[in-house]
Formats: C-alpha cells, structure tokens, sequence
C-alpha cells in the first residue's frame, strides 16, 4: 500500500454537478491549482494499478473500473490523474482518467489520506 496526503483542495475543484476530481502533486500551475486537490505521495513511482484494484479517500473505499491509457504515467511524474465517479464511456474516455465505483464522489478535506494499492 501507497499512501498519500491532501495538502489542498481548490476553491473549485469539487463541484457537485461533476463526478470528477483532478488531483496533481504540488507542482500544478497556478491556473491550475483552483481545479485542482494537491496531493503529497512520496513512493507515487511506485503506485501500480489494475481494474478491480482498491482506492480509499480516508475511510471511503473505491474499485477501479478503468485506466486511461496514460493514469500511470501522470501519477508517477506528477502525482496527476483524474478519478472519475461514473460509468465509462464507450467512446472517448480520459486518457488520464482512473474510473471508479461506486458512483458517488467522495467527501474530501485536506490532511485526508488517500491509499493506492
């Protein structure tokens, strides 16, 4: 298990009409950040996710359902991915996104832990 922290959350970055969350390590931009949830993974090179894998934001567990093809990537340079609460698309997913079930966005706050597998 990986674990990271919540070091911010933008003033808009959760908006409960969306069922996503952009999250990035603390190097997003300043256009960024307001969007953005900043979190602090140490290992993040080492995180490794597969569907059926298990996501928590603080004590709400979360299954993946799906991988953009560049999820990895973006989590290991900058700690970036957008989790996303909904079904996945037939056409069109995020190339970055990490689709989860259930479909409902967790409540997040800062100092909350995330834990990747």
């Amino acid at each position: 298990m990986i674990e990271g922290k919540i070091t911010a959350i933008g003033e808009q970055a959760i908006d409960p009409k969306e069922k996503l969350l952009i999250f990035f390590d603390e190097s997003a931009t300043a256009g960024l950040k307001p969007y953005a949830i900043i979190q602090d993974v140490p290992a993040a090179s080492e995180i490794t996710l597969k569907v059926g894998d298990e996501i928590s934001f603080g004590s709400a567990k979360y299954t993946v359902t799906h991988l953009g093809n560049t999820a990895l990537k973006g989590l290991h340079e900058i700690q970036h991915a957008s989790f996303v609460f909904d079904q996945i698309p037939a056409a069109d997913s995020i190339v970055n996104g990490i689709y989860l079930t259930p479909f409902e966005v967790p409540r997040l706050e800062v100092g909350m832990m995330i834990t990747y597998p």
